[in-house]
Order: structure tokens, then C-alpha cells, then sequence
């Protein structure tokens, strides 16, 4: 008898909803392939983990606020800032992803479904908010 994988048809939700219970999170919304996760910060800004489902991977995702009409107008010096930054990491890389029709920097981290387990979730999930607000607490005070 084998097991159907944590992450697979609807078990995405129940796996979801297990591994955040287990950490006393709470679910902003959740369906069969996007989990969104809300985590309210000491920087008193609120960070947003997406979690989306892949054939065998899983993608999160949390958006920063730093968004730009265009590739023209994205900093140069704050993405080679952010690459450096990705090279130091052992978990999670910042990339420039289209939202909305913007250019945002997003700090995600791919993994294969296979391989997530309860403390590997809480781990990518917490590094991945706490890379992002720190970045945006960085950022922040060097425009002032």
C-alpha cells in the first residue's frame, strides 16, 4: 500500500493547513494549488508568503513592496544589491517578478515537494519574510 504525497490533489490543502497549525499560523486563503500566508512584522509591515503548487515543485514567493512600472526603472544598484545578497543565502534569492502588470522584487524558493516536510515549510517561509522585510527596512531608511 503506498501513500498518496503530501502535496498532491487536495491533500495540498490539508498538508497546508497541518504544517501552519503546527506553527500557529493562520491561513489568509488557501485552495487546491496557492496557499497565501499573512505574517505581521516587527517593522509593523505586514509580509505575504505565497505557496504555490507545481506539477513536483512547490513556489514560494513573498513579494516586496518595491514594484516599478518597467525594467527602465528598476534600480540597478539595488539589484546587484540583491544578487549579492541571493549569493549569501542558503534559502531563498531575490528575482524581479511581474505582478500586476509591475516589476517587483520577490524573494523566492523553489523545492521539490518530495523533500518539504513540516520543518523544512516553517523554515522557508520564515527566512524567506524575514529576507524580505529586512531588505525593505534596509531600502527604507537609505531613501530618508
Amino acid at each position: 500500500m503506498s501513500l498518496a504525497p503530501l502535496f498532491s490533489g487536495s491533500n495540498f490543502r490539508t498538508t497546508i493547513q497541518q504544517y501552519c497549525a503546527r506553527q500557529g499560523w493562520k491561513i489568509a486563503d488557501l485552495n487546491d494549488v496557492r496557499a497565501i500566508l499573512r505574517f505581521n512584522m516587527g517593522s509593523q509591515r505586514t509580509q505575504t508568503c505565497y505557496v504555490i503548487k507545481y506539477d513536483k515543485t512547490l513556489e514560494f514567493s513573498v513579494p516586496s513592496m518595491f514594484s516599478f512600472a518597467s525594467y527602465d526603472q528598476v534600480p540597478h544598484y539595488i539589484s546587484t544589491l540583491l544578487l549579492k545578497r541571493s549569493s549569501e543565502k542558503k534559502i531563498g534569492f531575490w528575482c524581479i517578478e511581474e505582478i500586476g502588470g509591475k516589476q517587483v522584487y520577490s524573494c523566492m524558493h523553489n523545492a521539490e515537494q518530495d523533500l518539504i516536510d513540516s520543518n523544512y515549510f516553517a523554515l522557508v517561509v520564515r527566512a524567506l519574510i524575514n529576507e524580505c522585510d529586512e531588505l525593505e527596512t534596509v531600502i527604507l531608511k537609505m531613501m530618508r
